[in-house]
């Protein structure tokens, strides 16, 4: 089936936009694994900022804001769906048993018998249940705001923007590794150091080795929304093509975990050193390309599964679509090239000039593109915000890139950066992710949202 009748299979119907039409069903738990998964995204980011190396947060003060997050999420999980505290209920008991994920962390040893009995029949049952009462207190008041229980969140577009989100921030910590030459600090894979990964010691996680084992925790955390997501679609989704796309998704991001590991590797083994790995620089870059191109095929997913997208919004005709669509996937394809480009300068520099050259031809075809639907869609809000962003995203993406000129010396990675230079670098990491998935975002609504007609036609209309 042609690209075009794809990305507009969608139902057409006169009469103002019905931005939701299909009926809501208390069995269709997407709003709540959405604020769930979004919870934990929170959480986990809190606690990865209040424990970075250096002055540390005290402990009390980072339990409080975990409360706090989850307390909040549960008054979400009220406030935005008819479900009312069980809805907060359910957000606590989503979030609690994604943290298990980190729970054996914090013990100091989770490699004795009795250590993981305790765990397993213990600790995580308690860490789950008291997850779901904090946020259960917190739908008590959130119900409040919503007396009539009405439905705010649409269970498939949330769902899967969280998980993008939840992404996002996986790239942002994959950035902080290459930033801080922290890609080899722990030396085995999928073991950490011949602890189980998610029984490593969160008092172990000190220096490079802090950043490259919460970086697997956020990968780990990634996939299992991304496996709960593509079932979530399988399951409630009628069109075949958004299924198959949530499972190329999942593939993908199975794809990307053994890169990752392999690039620590350098092959599939058992050994718990140095001498038994061959860790591959070629993966590292690869891997770290591959990443952003997950994150906008996510995005894609959350911009297919919104309910703007599923309205029946009609599609403007236009005389320029075939340009705008063109220069929109040429934007698309030059960024990819710009997004390796920026791999290998990280990992072993030698590109920069070529870096640059590219950049230019980036920014010009990101100012058309993005000027076009800002300025000629005054009545598709849509297409215009896109551009909007595209517009604001590529020229703050500028100014990072002089910044990172300046902050590496104008050469390639540092033997030894600190974390001011390890910040600016990733910021402009990050930014490229964004600017990608603007750009694909934009060109499948310019298919979506215009209709490519001759200048014959457009006069008899």
């Amino acid at each position: 089936m042609p690209l075009d009748s794809i990305l507009q299979e969608t139902p057409h119907t006169p009469g103002p936009p019905i931005l939701d039409p299909r009926p809501y069903s208390r069995k269709d738990a997407g709003d709540v694994l959405a604020v769930g998964l979004a919870t934990t995204v929170l959480m986990w980011s809190v606690g990865y900022i209040f424990r970075m190396p250096g002055d540390r947060v005290p402990a009390p003060l980072i339990l409080a804001a975990l409360v706090a997050i989850l307390i909040g999420g549960g008054f979400m999980g009220a406030w935005r769906t008819r479900r009312g505290p069980i809805g907060g209920l359910w957000v606590g008991l989503i979030s609690g048993s994604l943290n298990l994920l980190v729970l054996g962390s914090l013990g100091r040893d989770l490699t004795t018998d009795h250590r993981i009995i305790a765990y397993e029949f213990l600790w995580a049952p308690v860490s789950v249940i008291s997850a779901g009462l904090l946020a259960w207190i917190g739908g008590f008041f959130g119900a409040r705001l919503n007396p009539e229980r009405r439905q705010y969140l649409h269970p498939e577009g949330s769902l899967t923007l969280s998980t993008g989100i939840a992404t996002l921030v996986l790239i942002m910590a994959g950035g902080m590794v290459t930033g801080l030459n922290a890609g080899l600090s722990v030396p085995d894979w999928p073991d950490s150091f011949r602890f189980g990964m998610f029984f490593f010691p969160l008092s172990h996680m000190t220096g490079g080795v802090f950043f490259e084992h919460t970086h697997r925790l956020f990968g780990t955390l990634v996939g299992l929304a991304t496996l709960i997501q593509t079932i979530y679609l399988f399951r409630h989704e009628s069109r075949r093509w958004v299924k198959w796309t949530s499972f190329i998704a999942l593939i993908m991001v199975i794809f990307q975990g053994l890169m990752g590991g392999l690039r620590v590797t350098g092959h599939f083994t058992l050994a718990k050193s140095r001498l038994g790995m061959d860790p591959s620089t070629p993966l590292a870059i690869i891997h770290g390309a591959f990443g952003q191109v997950f994150f906008a095929v996510l995005v894609v997913l959350a911009a297919v599964c919104s309910p703007s997208w599923t309205s029946n919004l009609q599609p403007k005709p236009r005389l320029s679509a075939k340009i705008g669509r063109s220069m929109a996937w040429a934007l698309v394809g030059v960024l990819l090239v710009q997004l390796t480009l920026g791999a290998i300068l990280r990992h072993v520099g030698g590109v920069l000039l070529l870096h640059i050259s590219v950049a230019v031809i980036v920014l010009l075809l990101a100012l058309f593109s993005g000027a076009r639907a800002w300025g000629l869609n005054p009545d598709q809000l849509i297409l215009k915000r896109v551009g909007l962003a595209l517009l604001c995203v590529v020229s703050l993406q500028v100014l990072l890139g002089v910044c990172a000129v300046i902050a590496l010396g104008g050469g390639g990675p540092l033997e030894h950066p600190d974390m001011a230079q390890a910040v600016v670098t990733t910021a402009h990491q990050t930014t490229g992710a964004v600017l990608l998935a603007i750009a694909v975002l934009l060109a499948v609504w310019t298919v979506r949202l215009e209709s490519p007609v001759s200048l014959k036609h457009l006069e008899s209309i």
